[in-house]
């Protein structure tokens, strides 16, 4: 297990998110962070990132940073996703490699996985292609997992990844084009609530199931990756074997947020993929451990309380 106190991190994408619940867990460990933000640093530009690490000169390297969004956003652009998430993964791997960086991890996103509603397990990450609705991200996530085995291979770094599901919580983003399931509720049903109406219309059917974790919680899940896990060969998942169908979400959400109104479901909108629930015994395995993980309603009611007070 790696010993995080005083050790230099850098972290991409810190004002993700993710990022910025990396950055906390990193903090807990007593760890010296060096966060790296788009405003000051171009992943797609490699010679911006090569700079970065060398003027740092981290121990390790979290690679949180992404470009992607909701099934109407991965419709829009394809080409955008797949192509900036790609570079920056690769970008920022070979700077890493490339200027002595002991152990990357790199998390990647359930919808890499092929497109199926059966329990997803690490030993099926190389079968199939992903569901067509995110297959952009999908297929840029595995690129970096592949590139980081040939990373391994040519210069000797723990290059790893993670897998999570869905991730929710304060700091995402709630421009509606973009913004994924809960962020996408959240704001509908809050801006309903604050306007008066007396409708809210979802997408789909409401039928299709999604594993749900807290951002503060996949930090965790990463930082651990960081401590315990090498296997560069297999990504691990972090979960809980835990969902919830769209439907009892947007209700939950709706009562929380005190709408009194109806929620119409727009079928002739897309669902998405059925299911996406990851088998997390490789968890266990490795002893990645959450403690006092912050269950489904505690996370929602905590981020609508943050949505609220940053819209004023």
């Amino acid at each position: 297990m790696i010993d995080l106190r005083e050790k230099k991190i850098l972290v991409t994408g810190a004002n993700s998110m993710v990022g910025r619940s990396v950055i906390k867990a990193l903090f807990r460990r007593h760890a010296e962070v060096d966060p790296v933000y788009h405003e000051q640093c171009d992943l797609l530009n490699y010679q911006n990132i090569a700079e970065r690490v060398l003027q740092s000169k981290p121990d390790y390297c979290i690679h949180a940073a992404g470009y992607n969004g909701n099934i109407k956003f991965n419709q829009n652009f394809p080409s955008d996703i797949f192509y900036n998430t790609t570079i920056m993964g690769l970008n920022t791997l070979k700077a890493c490699a490339l200027l002595g960086v002991k152990k990357i991890v790199s998390p990647l996103a359930s919808c890499a996985y092929r497109s199926t509603d059966k329990l997803l397990k690490e030993e099926d990450f190389h079968l199939g292609m992903p569901d067509s609705s995110v297959e952009a991200h999908g297929l840029s996530k595995k690129a970096i997992f592949y590139y980081s085995r040939q990373i391994h291979k040519q210069y000797g770094v723990q290059a790893v990844c993670t897998i999570f599901n869905t991730v929710y919580g304060p700091h995402d983003s709630y421009d509606i084009n973009k913004t994924k399931v809960v962020g996408g509720l959240i704001k509908k049903f809050i801006d309903a609530v604050e306007n008066g109406e007396e409708e809210v219309i979802c997408w789909g059917t409401g039928i299709p199931r999604r594993e749900l974790i807290y951002c503060d919680d996949a930090a965790e899940g990463i930082v651990q990756t960081l401590e315990k896990y090498n296997d560069v060969d297999w990504p691990i998942n972090i979960g809980f074997n835990q969902d919830i169908n769209i439907k009892e979400l947007a209700e939950t959400i709706s009562r929380l947020a005190s709408f009194k109104g109806k929620i119409i479901w727009d079928t002739t909108r897309p669902d998405g993929q059925y299911r996406k629930l990851l088998n997390s015994d490789r968890m266990k395995e490795y002893d990645i451990c959450i403690k006092n993980p912050i269950f489904l309603e505690d996370g929602l009611k905590k981020t609508i309380e943050w949505y609220e007070k940053e819209r004023k």
